[in-house]
């Protein structure tokens, strides 16, 4: 009985424990508002990436860096790089953060002649074509002097 006692007696202490570190941690993450979370957010994204392009590290196609190249290379920043601007320059695609933002006219554009060849690489030769029409009325770019 004295057992039993002290198992449920244990038990509940744990339980209250536990239950009262949750809430405590809770409230701390929403202690920020989202507006603060998101500042954080993007002042700690931006010191990453400036870090990385200091080291040589990041070198995107893009006009304000991508952070897809973050998350996707080993240990989600740990060892991070960027090489989209390689990529598109030598005819592969960049990463998909820097495809959409390109087809949105957010690429860099003393990059613009490479970018139709590049993203046809991912997408498919048989647009390239259509890729080099988006991006004269994205860049204004001449046909002709796509890659």
């Amino acid at each position: 009985m004295k057992n039993k006692f002290a198992l449920m007696s244990s038990l509940i202490v744990v339980t209250v424990l536990a239950t009262g570190g949750l809430a405590i941690f809770t409230t701390v993450i929403h202690a920020e508002s989202m507006e603060e979370q998101r500042e954080h957010f993007v002042e700690m994204k931006g010191s990453m990436i400036g870090e990385m392009i200091h080291d040589g590290d990041y070198m995107c196609c893009l006009e304000t860096p991508c952070t897809y190249c973050i998350e996707k290379t080993p240990g989600h920043g740990e060892g991070a790089t960027c090489t989209c601007l390689d990529d598109v320059v030598n005819g592969r695609h960049p990463c998909g953060e820097c495809i959409g933002e390109i087809m949105e006219g957010h690429g860099n554009k003393f990059l613009s002649q490479y970018f139709a060849r590049a993203i046809a690489e991912e997408m498919g030769g048989q647009y390239h074509e259509i890729f080099k029409h988006m991006m004269f009325d994205k860049y204004q770019i001449s046909i002709e002097d796509q890659l």
